[in-house]
Protein backbone atom coordinates (compact mmCIF):
# COMPACT_ATOMS: atom_id res chain seq x y z
CA UNK A 1 0.00 0.00 0.00
CA UNK A 2 1.33 3.44 -1.08
CA UNK A 3 1.56 6.22 1.53
CA UNK A 4 0.09 9.79 0.70
CA UNK A 5 1.92 12.49 2.51
CA UNK A 6 -0.63 15.51 3.45
CA UNK A 7 -0.38 18.88 4.15
CA UNK A 8 -2.88 20.67 5.49
CA UNK A 9 -3.53 24.78 5.36
CA UNK A 10 -6.89 26.18 7.13
CA UNK A 11 -8.34 28.90 8.27
CA UNK A 12 -10.97 26.70 10.28
CA UNK A 13 -9.40 25.45 13.31
CA UNK A 14 -12.19 23.03 14.51
CA UNK A 15 -12.66 21.50 11.03
CA UNK A 16 -8.60 21.17 11.17
CA UNK A 17 -9.09 19.18 14.39
CA UNK A 18 -11.96 16.91 13.82
CA UNK A 19 -10.49 15.72 9.90
CA UNK A 20 -7.16 15.45 11.97
CA UNK A 21 -8.63 12.83 14.43
CA UNK A 22 -10.32 11.08 11.30
CA UNK A 23 -7.12 9.87 9.88
CA UNK A 24 -5.85 8.54 12.48
CA UNK A 25 -7.66 5.18 11.29
CA UNK A 26 -6.23 5.63 7.86
CA UNK A 27 -3.21 3.32 7.28
CA UNK A 28 -2.45 4.70 3.60
CA UNK A 29 -2.42 8.61 4.64
CA UNK A 30 0.30 10.35 6.43
CA UNK A 31 -0.27 13.96 7.82
CA UNK A 32 3.34 15.66 7.57
CA UNK A 33 2.49 19.22 8.60
CA UNK A 34 -0.57 21.68 9.38
CA UNK A 35 -0.89 25.24 9.50
CA UNK A 36 -4.01 27.36 10.35
CA UNK A 37 -4.24 30.81 8.76
CA UNK A 38 -6.53 33.54 10.16
CA UNK A 39 -5.23 36.52 8.65
CA UNK A 40 -2.43 35.95 5.97
CA UNK A 41 -1.47 39.48 6.24
CA UNK A 42 -0.39 39.58 9.59
CA UNK A 43 0.80 35.93 9.16
CA UNK A 44 3.09 35.89 6.26
CA UNK A 45 6.30 34.89 8.05
CA UNK A 46 4.62 32.11 9.50
CA UNK A 47 3.26 31.48 6.11
CA UNK A 48 6.60 31.25 4.25
CA UNK A 49 8.11 29.04 6.71
CA UNK A 50 5.71 26.45 6.41
CA UNK A 51 6.00 26.85 2.54
CA UNK A 52 9.72 26.52 2.92
CA UNK A 53 8.65 23.35 5.25
CA UNK A 54 6.86 21.65 2.90
CA UNK A 55 9.36 22.22 0.03
CA UNK A 56 11.87 20.07 2.73
CA UNK A 57 9.18 17.58 3.18
CA UNK A 58 7.87 17.17 -0.32
CA UNK A 59 4.09 16.25 0.39
CA UNK A 60 2.17 14.65 -2.24
CA UNK A 61 -0.95 16.04 -1.51
CA UNK A 62 -1.22 19.70 0.22
CA UNK A 63 -5.56 20.52 1.17
CA UNK A 64 -5.61 24.27 0.94
CA UNK A 65 -8.82 26.61 2.21
CA UNK A 66 -9.86 28.10 -0.92
CA UNK A 67 -10.47 31.38 0.97
CA UNK A 68 -6.38 31.09 1.30
CA UNK A 69 -5.44 30.84 -1.94
CA UNK A 70 -7.94 33.74 -3.26
CA UNK A 71 -5.87 35.67 -0.90
CA UNK A 72 -2.97 34.73 -1.73
CA UNK A 73 -3.47 35.32 -5.55
CA UNK A 74 -5.11 39.18 -4.20
CA UNK A 75 -1.34 40.06 -3.04
CA UNK A 76 0.52 38.07 -5.00
CA UNK A 77 -0.42 35.46 -8.30
CA UNK A 78 3.28 35.25 -9.05
CA UNK A 79 3.92 33.66 -5.33
CA UNK A 80 1.71 30.54 -6.45
CA UNK A 81 3.93 30.00 -9.48
CA UNK A 82 7.05 30.18 -7.18
CA UNK A 83 5.95 27.62 -4.77
CA UNK A 84 4.41 25.61 -7.56
CA UNK A 85 7.89 25.71 -9.18
CA UNK A 86 9.66 24.38 -6.53
CA UNK A 87 6.83 21.40 -5.92
CA UNK A 88 6.27 19.87 -9.21
CA UNK A 89 5.21 16.87 -7.88
CA UNK A 90 2.49 18.09 -5.05
CA UNK A 91 -0.75 18.07 -6.16
CA UNK A 92 -3.27 20.64 -4.36
CA UNK A 93 -7.23 19.69 -3.25
CA UNK A 94 -8.88 23.11 -2.68
CA UNK A 95 -11.35 22.81 -0.02
CA UNK A 96 -14.83 25.11 -0.04
CA UNK A 97 -18.96 25.15 0.26
CA UNK A 98 -18.56 26.46 -2.91
CA UNK A 99 -17.07 27.47 -6.37
CA UNK A 100 -17.18 29.83 -8.95
CA UNK A 101 -16.44 28.11 -12.50
CA UNK A 102 -13.88 30.64 -13.89
CA UNK A 103 -11.72 30.43 -10.36
CA UNK A 104 -11.78 27.03 -11.15
CA UNK A 105 -9.96 27.24 -14.40
CA UNK A 106 -7.53 29.47 -13.12
CA UNK A 107 -6.95 27.40 -9.84
CA UNK A 108 -6.71 24.69 -12.25
CA UNK A 109 -3.84 26.70 -14.07
CA UNK A 110 -1.65 26.94 -10.85
CA UNK A 111 -1.92 22.90 -10.02
CA UNK A 112 -5.49 22.68 -8.40
CA UNK A 113 -6.56 18.72 -9.20
CA UNK A 114 -9.49 18.17 -6.91
CA UNK A 115 -11.95 20.85 -5.82
CA UNK A 116 -14.17 19.71 -2.61
CA UNK A 117 -17.25 20.81 -1.71
CA UNK A 118 -17.25 20.44 2.54
CA UNK A 119 -20.86 19.73 2.85
CA UNK A 120 -20.12 16.28 1.67
CA UNK A 121 -18.49 15.07 4.48
CA UNK A 122 -15.24 14.02 5.48
CA UNK A 123 -15.18 10.31 4.56
CA UNK A 124 -15.90 11.66 1.37
CA UNK A 125 -12.84 13.68 1.50
CA UNK A 126 -10.48 11.40 2.31
CA UNK A 127 -11.77 9.45 -0.90
CA UNK A 128 -11.00 12.77 -2.34
CA UNK A 129 -7.26 12.58 -1.64
CA UNK A 130 -6.99 8.91 -2.37
CA UNK A 131 -8.10 10.01 -6.14
CA UNK A 132 -6.25 12.90 -6.55
CA UNK A 133 -2.90 10.96 -5.14
CA UNK A 134 -3.59 8.02 -7.99
CA UNK A 135 -3.75 11.19 -10.69
CA UNK A 136 -7.17 11.96 -11.21
CA UNK A 137 -8.94 14.75 -11.33
CA UNK A 138 -11.90 15.65 -8.43
CA UNK A 139 -14.51 17.30 -9.60
CA UNK A 140 -18.67 16.77 -9.12
CA UNK A 141 -21.03 16.17 -11.54
CA UNK A 142 -22.68 19.83 -11.17
CA UNK A 143 -19.01 21.30 -11.20
CA UNK A 144 -17.90 19.35 -14.00
CA UNK A 145 -20.75 20.15 -15.89
CA UNK A 146 -20.50 24.31 -15.25
CA UNK A 147 -16.60 24.11 -15.84
CA UNK A 148 -17.37 22.43 -19.43
CA UNK A 149 -20.07 25.47 -20.29
CA UNK A 150 -17.49 28.07 -19.05
CA UNK A 151 -14.42 26.03 -21.02
CA UNK A 152 -17.03 26.11 -24.42
CA UNK A 153 -18.06 29.80 -23.66
CA UNK A 154 -14.28 30.92 -23.48
CA UNK A 155 -13.60 29.18 -26.58
CA UNK A 156 -16.70 30.29 -28.43
CA UNK A 157 -15.34 34.12 -27.54
CA UNK A 158 -11.95 33.34 -29.41
CA UNK A 159 -13.10 32.04 -32.07
CA UNK A 160 -15.73 34.91 -32.58
CA UNK A 161 -12.76 37.02 -31.67
CA UNK A 162 -10.50 35.84 -34.86
CA UNK A 163 -13.49 35.29 -37.15
CA UNK A 164 -14.07 39.37 -36.62
CA UNK A 165 -10.47 39.46 -37.62
CA UNK A 166 -11.14 38.89 -41.15
CA UNK A 167 -9.36 42.04 -41.90
CA UNK A 168 -5.92 40.77 -41.10
CA UNK A 169 -4.44 40.40 -44.77
CA UNK A 170 -1.69 37.84 -45.22
CA UNK A 171 -0.45 39.49 -48.05
CA UNK A 172 0.74 42.59 -46.26
CA UNK A 173 3.32 40.01 -44.76
CA UNK A 174 5.09 40.39 -47.77
CA UNK A 175 5.78 43.98 -47.63
CA UNK A 176 7.48 43.32 -44.57
CA UNK A 177 11.28 43.03 -44.03
CA UNK A 178 13.36 39.64 -42.59
CA UNK A 179 13.68 41.90 -39.94
CA UNK A 180 10.53 42.82 -39.65
CA UNK A 181 9.24 39.01 -39.63
CA UNK A 182 11.68 38.34 -37.11
CA UNK A 183 10.39 40.93 -34.53
CA UNK A 184 6.36 39.38 -35.24
CA UNK A 185 7.46 36.26 -34.71
CA UNK A 186 8.67 37.24 -31.08
CA UNK A 187 5.55 39.44 -30.70
CA UNK A 188 3.72 36.58 -30.95
CA UNK A 189 5.70 34.78 -28.19
CA UNK A 190 4.61 37.77 -26.13
CA UNK A 191 7.54 39.54 -25.83
CA UNK A 192 7.76 43.52 -24.56
CA UNK A 193 9.65 45.50 -26.50
CA UNK A 194 13.40 45.22 -23.99
CA UNK A 195 12.76 41.31 -24.42
CA UNK A 196 12.88 41.97 -28.43
CA UNK A 197 15.91 44.22 -27.70
CA UNK A 198 18.01 42.08 -25.67
CA UNK A 199 16.92 39.32 -27.85
CA UNK A 200 18.24 40.86 -31.47
CA UNK A 201 20.63 42.82 -29.99
CA UNK A 202 18.92 46.60 -30.66
CA UNK A 203 18.13 49.71 -29.06
CA UNK A 204 14.08 49.83 -27.02
CA UNK A 205 13.94 52.69 -29.48
CA UNK A 206 14.52 50.98 -32.55
CA UNK A 207 12.31 48.02 -31.78
CA UNK A 208 9.53 50.74 -31.35
CA UNK A 209 10.20 52.37 -35.01
CA UNK A 210 9.95 48.79 -36.43
CA UNK A 211 7.00 48.15 -34.85
CA UNK A 212 5.37 51.43 -35.97
CA UNK A 213 6.54 50.14 -39.18
CA UNK A 214 5.06 47.01 -39.41
CA UNK A 215 1.59 48.07 -37.77
CA UNK A 216 1.43 50.44 -41.17
CA UNK A 217 2.96 48.23 -43.91
CA UNK A 218 0.39 45.23 -42.70
CA UNK A 219 -2.41 47.76 -41.69
CA UNK A 220 -2.61 46.33 -38.53
CA UNK A 221 -3.49 48.34 -35.06
CA UNK A 222 -1.84 46.52 -32.09
CA UNK A 223 0.24 43.68 -30.85
CA UNK A 224 -3.09 41.14 -30.36
CA UNK A 225 -3.17 41.99 -34.35
CA UNK A 226 0.44 41.35 -35.22
CA UNK A 227 0.11 38.01 -32.78
CA UNK A 228 -2.82 36.50 -34.79
CA UNK A 229 -1.89 37.24 -38.04
CA UNK A 230 1.93 36.29 -37.68
CA UNK A 231 0.09 32.65 -36.47
CA UNK A 232 -2.00 32.51 -39.17
CA UNK A 233 0.54 32.97 -41.61
CA UNK A 234 2.35 29.84 -39.56
CA UNK A 235 -0.40 27.88 -40.01
CA UNK A 236 -0.36 28.51 -43.53
CA UNK A 237 3.07 27.43 -44.02
CA UNK A 238 1.99 23.86 -42.17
Amino acid sequence: MKMTKLAIVTCDEKYLQQFTNLLHGEKDIRLLSTIIIKNLKSEVKQTIAFVNQMIEQRPDILLLDQVILLEVASLNLGKIFDYRDKLPNMKTIIVDERYNEENVMAMMMVGARGFFQTALGDKQLIKCIRVVAQGEIWLDAKLITRVFDEFIEEFVKKRDLLKSLTHLNLAKLETLSPREMEIMALISESMTNEEIADKLFLSAKTVKTHLRNIFAKAEIRNRVEAALLYTRHTLMLH
